[in-house]
């Protein structure tokens, strides 16, 4: 599964990442979605502007009409590729993208999306709703239906209310001693990881339980070969360039 689209290969949570991570072959996608200032659902994974776009603000104080000014290829250009961030800098698919862009994009794709609920403070349950009850109006019944997770336990739990036939995950950093009982309580599919610390006995487990087990972020295919030898599911990865072609099958 391809994280914030593919964020190694082009900005994340875009649509050029999306279509980055289609190219590289994944068939799911995984992006983070927030409530502008004005309440409308967008792809984005902090709180305030400046990693990815270079702005000042916070973004739940920013409304959409603002957002859709900015160029979203700041943190890629400094981290990943300086001449590549210059040929996706100013580009339309780079811009901070809306939910109902983004699922046209996937639709138009082939890609089924991880959505993961980002809020901000205060808005664990506002945010689930908002970003599922428009995602239910977009996505087709008879294509294979998202995912949601999220760390936030209120977010999943208003998801449950908003898309009950959809799957959802539970994301965590560490292995929680009560994973039992918050898996059941929000009626999970799936329960998602910090793959450094995912161990063995916690993966058999789950999966005795009856549950997936997922683990961000890998990028290495010598760890992505451990994890699956310990019995994980899913691998989201920054690089499904190279896990794809290497782990396939």
């Amino acid at each position: 599964m391809g994280h914030r689209g593919a964020k190694a290969l082009a900005p994340e949570n875009t649509l050029a990442s999306m279509k980055a991570a289609a190219a590289a072959g994944v068939s799911w996608v995984e992006f983070d979605v927030m409530l502008t200032g004005d309440g409308q659902p967008v792809l984005f994974h902090d709180e305030t502007l400046r990693r990815t776009t270079g702005a000042r603000g916070d973004m739940d104080r920013t409304p959409l009409s603002e957002l859709r000014g900015l160029d979203a290829t700041r943190h890629f250009t400094q981290k990943y590729s300086r001449r590549a961030g210059k040929r996706f800098k100013g580009q339309p698919d780079c811009r901070v993208p809306t939910l109902e862009e983004t699922a046209a994009c996937l639709l138009d794709l082939g890609l089924t999306p991880n959505v993961e609920i980002k809020p901000t403070r205060g808005l664990a349950a506002e945010t689930a709703e908002v970003a599922l009850t428009r995602l239910r109006k977009l996505w087709p019944a008879d294509r294979p239906a998202p995912l949601v997770s999220s760390f936030e336990r209120e977010s999943l739990a208003a998801s449950r209310r908003v898309a009950p036939d959809w799957p959802r995950g539970l994301l965590a950093e560490d292995f929680p001693a009560d994973w039992r009982e918050a898996l059941a309580e929000l009626d999970c599919a799936s329960f998602h990881m910090y793959w450094r610390r995912t161990r063995r006995a916690e993966v058999a487990a789950v999966k005795a339980a009856g549950y997936a087990f997922a683990v961000y972020t890998v990028n290495g295919v010598r760890a992505g070969r451990r994890l699956l030898d310990k019995g994980v599911d899913c691998l989201i990865t920054d690089r499904p360039d190279l896990l794809v072609p290497a782990l396939a099958g």
